[in-house]
């Protein structure tokens, strides 16, 4: 386990954060170029519409349903079925991400209904070349994916930093001249560099890529129940976000952004610690199947690992929220206080949502897809509820971003307890 976290999780962990740093970096970009009223909202608003799809559809599902199965396919089946794997995300998910394209605006109309015309046109014009990059992201998932099985983590490591960078330097260098377009190239720029050096690490290690759809037959047994349960348990955070960003654009001018900070800023550590912790042991859980000591011993060491940064990130998050998001993206007045409210309830949670993505991989090792959905459900759909009754009707207009805060945290808290007891029943 040791080994484990000082190879590829540590690795993963150190990608993280310098494509946080970077993330970091975008941020303050967007609020020192675009302002810190209409512009950043309409930023994140269009990122939040391709993002949706692809975490729903991508994100929480390829390495879940690739893992599993290439462990059992024979050596000489594993380069057919990955191909096989390949040409299912190229058409089905390329289809989609036309669809996007093409029906931008309808997609504008329903996950950014606070916006005024002008605002959702501009947005409709951005989401579309984010709809090209997330293709190209999914694409690169899958290579991912085969890496990740053979336990070579550079390239997961050093890809998400490309595509972060671009957008980064597009940002710094001709923001100005090209406006809210630039961030929509700079993306494509930055997935095509991701997708590029996951594919040319595939080939030059000798694999090759067949044009055979759902080989070897074995493999593909049972896939479209299986694909559409982990799909289902992932939607309710999904879900989650998109109905929080909904929810900002009603409220004050500046809210989307504030949301979208300090949420982000907040969940830092569930990028940086937690999903690299769950992409590392997720192949030895999955080795592991069914043998609970093992992944018991597994799960314990990671959540302890997690507990070692949680806590200390709370305590100081807690303290120094202000000088923080002061410094680092140059906020001040209210978009400073309703950015600082999020940030605050959802740091509080840090020690939660950084074990929720190893006990899902847990869940997901034992190919147990329904405790993910009903957990994420349950604590997920509650948090939306409690969000929206708090901004409409409960808390006075100026105090409404607290509404999407409290959310945050009881969506992290009831989704780690509620796993933790299942899996203190379970073994």
């Amino acid at each position: 386990m040791r080994k484990l976290l000082t190879s590829g999780g540590a690795l993963l962990g150190l990608s993280a954060v310098i494509s946080k740093i970077f993330g970091l970096w975008r941020d303050r970009l967007l609020v020192q170029t675009f302002g810190e009223s209409g512009g950043t909202d309409l930023v994140f608003a269009a990122f939040r519409i391709p993002d949706f799809f692809f975490f729903f559809l991508v994100s929480g599902t390829v390495a879940s349903l690739f893992l599993p199965r290439i462990s059992e396919v024979q050596a000489s089946d594993r380069e057919a079925f990955f191909s096989s794997f390949l040409n299912l995300v190229l058409l089905g998910f390329g289809a989609f991400c036309l669809f996007g394209v093409w029906q931008a605006d309808v997609l504008v109309s329903l996950f950014a209904a606070g916006f005024d015309f002008a605002q959702q046109l501009a947005v409709t014009e951005l989401s579309r070349w984010l709809f090209g990059s997330v293709f190209l992201l999914a694409l690169s998932s899958v290579f991912s994916a085969f890496h990740q099985y053979q336990n070579r983590f550079w390239t997961l490591a050093l890809a998400p930093i490309l595509y972060m960078a671009s957008i980064c330097v597009g940002i710094f260098l001709v923001g100005d001249q090209f406006g809210l377009m630039i961030i929509g190239w700079a993306a494509m720029i930055g997935a095509v560099l991701h997708v590029l050096l996951n594919a040319a690490a595939y080939f030059f290690l000798g694999h090759y890529w067949h044009f055979v759809w759902k080989k070897p037959v074995g493999a593909w047994n049972g896939f479209r129940a299986d694909f559409w349960r982990r799909i289902a348990s992932g939607a309710a955070f999904q879900i989650n976000q998109t109905a929080d960003v909904l929810i900002a654009t009603f409220l004050a001018v500046g809210s989307v952004m504030a949301f979208s900070i300090g949420s982000v800023f907040g969940h830092v550590l569930m990028s940086i610690v937690g999903f690299p912790i769950a992409q590392a042991i997720f192949p030895k859980l999955t080795q592991a199947k069914n043998n609970f000591p093992a992944q018991t011993k597994l799960l314990t060491k990671s959540l302890l690992w997690g507990l070692l940064f949680s806590v200390p990130f709370m305590v100081f998050s807690f303290f120094a929220a202000d000088f923080l998001l002061s410094l680092l993206f140059t906020l001040e007045g209210a978009a400073l206080e309703m950015t600082k409210t999020v940030f605050v309830w959802t740091a509080l949670s840090a020690p939660a949502y950084v074990a929720i993505p190893v006990l899902v991989r847990f869940f997901l090792a034992n190919d147990d897809t329904d405790t993910p959905l009903w957990v994420s459900s349950i604590s997920l759909g509650g948090a939306t509820v409690l969000a929206a009754v708090l901004c409409f009707w409960v808390l006075p207009p100026e105090k409404a971003i607290l509404g999407l805060a409290l959310g945050n945290f009881v969506a992290n808290w009831g989704s780690a307890l509620l796993f933790g007891v299942k899996v203190y029943r379970q073994h």
